[in-house]
């Protein structure tokens, strides 16, 4: 009975429906969500919020959900995106008993070792906070002060430079103030976790050298170029 209503064209209906049911029936057995509006078709599907992804448009879309619906939007069937300071604390906040979803186990390197950015079991989160919480003391963060100081002055000389290179009285240029955040973010990151900057700000572009030894011959590599396009591609 079962093979004769498998070889029926019957069955070739209802095949493009299965992707269908497979997504729709799981979001609308969970109505705990039912009266958080958002785009209709987040309330049935992970497909809204992957297109927006996609157009690398996803900040954006969500912000304008925001700005339609109100400050909670559904965004995905399980997924309540949050648009208010007074929820920073209860929803971030250590201890509240919320846990990170999946999206960060796409953050997690090939070996598979997780950070304080990417872990999400609570147990490893403690320990792993434990370990480094002496490192965000107000203590230490005051004697990073010199050399964030150091790596401004030269942020503030190289526009100066750059101001006066162009030759017109007010002394002034256009530039990119994005990328040179980005080398001031990168040589301030190095000074403080390697003793050295990258010496992006020196060269005015997005270069760090790059060893496989500490005797290997250096190569060099578009840092933050990489660092952006990862995470594109893991969102």
């Amino acid at each position: 009975m079962l093979l004769s209503f498998l070889f029926t064209p019957y069955i070739l209906v209802l095949l493009p429906l299965l992707p269908v049911l497979y997504w729709v029936v799981p979001s609308r057995t969970n109505h705990d969500f039912d009266d958080i509006p958002g785009p209709f078709l987040a309330r049935f599907s992970n497909l809204w919020l992957l297109y927006q992804s996609r157009l690398a448009q996803r900040s954006l879309a969500v912000d304008e959900a925001h700005a339609r619906y109100g400050k909670i939007v559904r965004i995905a069937p399980n997924h309540v995106s949050i648009a208010d300071s007074d929820a920073i604390q209860e929803v971030y906040g250590h201890g509240n008993g919320f846990l990170k979803s999946s999206f960060y186990d796409a953050f997690v390197s090939t070996g598979g070792h997780r950070g304080m950015f990417n872990v999400r079991d609570r147990a490893q989160h403690t320990r792993k906070r434990k370990i480094v919480s002496n490192t965000f003391s107000q203590k230490s963060i005051s004697q990073f002060e010199p050399f964030v100081h150091s790596n401004l002055e030269l942020f503030v000389k190289r526009w100066d430079e750059m101001a006066a290179a162009q030759g017109n009285a007010e002394k002034y240029t256009k530039l990119d103030v994005l990328n040179w955040f980005n080398y001031l973010a990168f040589d301030v990151i190095g000074d403080l976790a390697f003793g050295a900057p990258f010496g992006m700000l020196e060269k005015g572009a997005d270069i760090a050298e790059v060893r496989t030894s500490p005797t290997a011959k250096p190569t060099y590599a578009p840092a933050i170029e990489v660092l952006n396009r990862r995470g594109e591609v893991s969102a």
